[in-house]
């Protein structure tokens, strides 16, 4: 791939991470660059999608969890049976919300990446990396695309359960779209 002088400056005055500590405590964010990711895929598929869908499974368990044990209690205690119908009533209420909620898809294949049904393909896409802005609990992740014509685009990936899967296929599919347009041009 040729370089760009201009592109690969962007890219180079992304923040990068100082301290993992330090970067924790501030909740400093910083760019980590595609190249620092494997090129690998679990199972191979024409295309690969990515949702946003999975990411509450683990709220669901608790949440289910927690009633259960209040509703065990409720047989015998009367104030128990109360607590028992409001956290089936949150149960509802969170099931409803991430069901009417808009779901996000990334599709990756050997052509490029689909993101908010518009088309990236690999010839138009110069890198591409993460913006991770470090949290308590867990971290954001900001899907960044450069693009040849010197354009950054930014996806926030809120509620991906793997991110860096996505990179990874990106990867791997980016490797194979090279290795056939360099093997045609040869």
């Amino acid at each position: 791939m040729i370089q760009n002088p201009e592109l690969e400056n962007l890219i180079n005055k992304q923040s990068k991470q100082s301290s993992k500590v330090i970067d924790f405590i501030f909740s400093s964010p910083y760019f980590v660059r595609s190249t620092e990711y494997d090129a690998i895929i679990k199972k191979y598929e024409e295309e690969i999608i990515f949702t946003n869908k999975d990411s509450n499974k683990f709220i669901y368990f608790v949440l289910t969890f927690i009633t259960l044990i209040i509703g065990f209690k409720a047989i015998d205690d009367e104030s128990n049976r109360y607590l028992f119908f409001i956290f089936l009533g949150i149960i509802v209420v969170v099931f409803w919300y991430n069901s009417t909620r808009k779901l996000n898809e990334i599709k990756i294949s050997e052509k490029g990446i689909e993101i908010e049904e518009t088309n990236y393909l690999w010839d138009q896409i110069y890198d591409y990396g993460f913006t991770i802005v470090p949290k308590h609990n867990t971290s954001d992740y900001y899907l960044e695309i450069f693009m040849q014509t010197g354009v950054k685009l930014s996806f926030g990936l809120y509620h991906f359960t793997e991110p860096d899967a996505i990179i990874e296929t990106m990867n791997f599919f980016r490797n194979r779209y090279s290795s056939k347009f360099v093997s045609t041009n040869s």
